[in-house]
């Protein structure tokens, strides 16, 4: 759901991105530039290079939008 609501955010945007999804035991952190997770795994992912945005309710797309533009322009 994450995925898909990130992808659909970014083609409103028109900002060309890979995104991937991931199971906790199989992410490489530090390949990313951007990490979407819930509170319990951005813990664990703490020490990764990438921006970690945490989110926990992910029917919230306004505030993933937020987050995840907030992101994109940090990067640039």
């Amino acid at each position: 759901m994450l995925r898909l609501f990130t992808q659909q955010i970014l083609e409103a945007e028109k900002i060309e991105a890979v995104v991937d999804a991931s199971d906790i035991g199989s992410v490489s952190p530090d390949f990313y530039d951007i990490l979407i997770t819930t509170s319990d795994f951005a813990d664990v992912l703490r020490d990764s290079k990438a921006h970690i945005i945490r989110i926990d309710n992910m029917m919230d797309k306004q505030y993933l939008k937020e987050q995840l533009m907030e992101a994109i322009n940090t990067k640039r």
